[in-house]
């Protein structure tokens, strides 16, 4: 239920005297008002006390090395086919397009809002047309018939001789002003809490962009990894189907068992398998890498390329400066804002609405429509009396979101600090593993030798060879593997540190790019 108290300037001389029941109105919203702000408390908590953290942040990383570490990131590989796919995806990727248009929608809500803090003027024109009877057919002054046209149909309506002087015209104009004082304010906080939820939208089609890039990073080194598998199990099987025709020789001429024969040729067996099902995986991988550029799977064709070596190691930096790098954790902290804002809206919205009014009418002969102007003013005081306390419910709700909000922020900050010593930790171990690898790669190769050494003098059964050769094959496909790893652990560290590209160059195409750049 809501109580509202006109005042109108032009009205005051009828009103000299208010009526004990106008009174009594205005003390009631007097004391409902004092009431409101009483209960209301304080405005609001404080942004930096809300996004501060509530546990002890690290003063460094566990490593850090002396690279930079641009935003671009995915150009410190030195990999054309990985720049040409990452630029691609920036400005077709769906998803990103998706992001961008939520940034546009974002935009025009923050511009809906600011509306709130001008008056609004709207304007009204009408012209009506009067006939009065001819003396000869009724009596002078009996009656009188009015009709409203516009203009084209009055100049089609038939005018005998003498009739002319029955019509008259009169034209009339309206101009009406409203305007809602923002005392409290409610229309700048919707408004601020517009402005952080377009930041809110920036950063997620930021943290949106990085996450694209690191898909399409890891998803292209995993295809050239399974080319590079494809080259080595054909390799691999062309040697197996070697050591068969060997062993079926030899079995011919009474040097080897039956069961060596079986052995390996299930041996080539199991590397047409492999084969198979490595091609079908690079296949899988070729169409994941055509979405994400934004092509059909059949038509898409991947650049050229090999797995790179790894960079140097970047600059990990201070942990607290990072949080405010990275567009997840910034989309976090605007999140808060823009809710802190929106408590305050409710807050405010709970005190009483003043708005002011003005009607400017004009009715005259033609000719004369811009005078005799009659202006009215009014001011207007609304004030909630009874809701059933769905105004402190909203406020409730709104101070419950965040507190939401603050989880989520803290949350991220921790994962953040997480994701960066993980992919640290996992490239360091990775380069011992790698580094032990190659060490039995090269025992391997050693052991197969003898033992095919051994073999030929008669020192030592066929299976022990077939085995040597057989965990040789698997180091050689284990080392491309680990190589992937490796980078794939990289690219983990890059996405941690990263701080996103300008959205003026995310999610749409380069003839929308100068419309945006105050997005940057």
């Amino acid at each position: 239920m809501t109580s509202t108290i006109p005042f109108r300037p032009s009205d005051a001389k009828h009103r000299a005297r208010p009526t004990r029941c106008s009174r009594w109105a205005v003390h009631a919203l007097t004391l409902a008002s004092a009431a409101v702000l009483l209960l209301s408390g304080c405005a609001n908590r404080s942004l930096t006390q809300l996004s501060s953290p509530k546990f002890q942040m690290p003063a460094r990383f566990s490593a850090s090395g002396n690279a930079p570490r641009p935003n671009r990131w995915w150009q410190t590989f030195h990999d054309p086919g990985l720049n040409q796919l990452v630029e691609r995806a920036l400005g077709h990727n769906f998803s990103l397009q998706a992001g961008y248009a939520r940034v546009k929608r974002a935009r025009a809500l923050v511009n809906s809002a600011n509306a709130n803090l001008y008056p609004t003027i709207s304007g009204s024109v009408s012209q009506s047309a009067t006939r009065r009877p001819n003396s000869s057919t009724s009596s002078a002054g009996s009656s009188s018939t009015a009709l409203t046209s516009r203009n084209s149909r009055l100049s089609r309506l038939p005018i005998g001789k003498g009739n002319r002087n029955n019509w008259r015209t009169s034209r009339s104009a309206q101009v009406n002003v409203n305007y809602n004082l923002d005392i409290w304010g409610k229309y700048r906080d919707r408004k601020q809490a517009a402005a952080y939820s377009l930041r809110v939208q920036r950063q997620t089609l930021k943290a949106a962009s990085m996450t694209t890039a690191g898909d399409i990073a890891s998803d292209w080194y995993k295809f050239l990894e399974l080319r590079a598998k494809v080259g080595l199990l054909k390799r691999q099987l062309k040697v197996n189907k070697d050591i068969l025709r060997l062993t079926h020789y030899s079995f011919n001429n009474g040097q080897s068992s039956a069961a060596a024969v079986l052995r390996q040729r299930e041996t080539v067996a199991s590397s047409k398998g492999q084969l198979a099902k490595t091609r079908s995986q690079k296949q899988a991988m070729r169409h994941a890498l055509a979405v994400l550029v934004g092509q059909p799977p059949k038509s898409f064709q991947p650049p050229k390329g090999h797995l790179v070596s790894l960079p140097p190691l970047p600059k990990t930096g201070v942990p607290a400066k990072l949080m405010m790098r990275r567009p997840d954790v910034r989309e976090a902290f605007f999140q808060i804002a823009s809710d802190n804002k929106s408590v305050a809206a409710a807050l405010a919205n709970r005190y009483p609405d003043v708005s002011l009014s003005a009607t400017f009418n004009s009715a005259a002969n033609p000719g004369s429509i811009l005078s005799h102007w009659v202006a009215q003013l009014m001011g207007t005081l609304t004030q909630t009396v009874f809701d059933g306390g769905a105004k402190s419910a909203q406020v409730q709700k709104n101070r419950a979101q965040v507190d939401v909000d603050v989880a989520n922020y803290q949350s991220k900050m921790l994962k953040a600090l997480q994701q960066v010593e993980n992919a640290l930790t996992r490239e360091r171990h990775q380069k011992i593993y790698i580094k032990h690898l190659n060490r039995q790669l090269a025992l391997s190769k050693k052991t197969v030798a003898n033992l095919r050494l051994r073999y030929l003098r008669g020192a030592t059964d066929y299976f022990n060879v077939l085995n040597a050769v057989i965990n040789r094959q698997s180091l050689q496909t284990n080392k491309l593997t680990a190589r992937y790893n490796l980078l794939q652990y990289r690219i983990n560290l890059y996405r941690a540190l990263a701080g996103g590209v300008p959205v003026s160059s995310i999610g749409h195409k380069a003839t929308d790019k100068q419309k945006s750049k105050s997005d940057q």
